[in-house]
């Protein structure tokens, strides 16, 4: 499965799950390096799907003449 079938908390997952492995297998080198990369590649997958989520966001909040509304948000509890 490539990380852009993935969505963000699929992503988290399966981030949590290497970074569980590198800390408790007795990995060889290579096999440390390579859950390294693929744990890089879905951290970086990870920040871009944050940081379009953002975007969307200040969209949202841009009032008719383009500038940013203050918001507040309802405070659970």
């Amino acid at each position: 499965m490539k990380n852009k079938d993935l969505t963000y908390e699929e992503a988290i997952l399966k981030l949590e799950s290497i970074l569980k492995e590198l800390e408790e297998e007795n990995c060889t080198l290579n096999d440390s390096l390579d859950k390294f990369k693929k744990g890089m590649d879905i951290y970086n997958y990870c920040n871009e799907l944050l940081s379009k989520a953002e975007g969307e966001i200040k969209i949202l909040l841009k009032d008719d003449n383009g500038n940013m509304v203050d918001v507040e948000f309802p405070v659970e509890g």
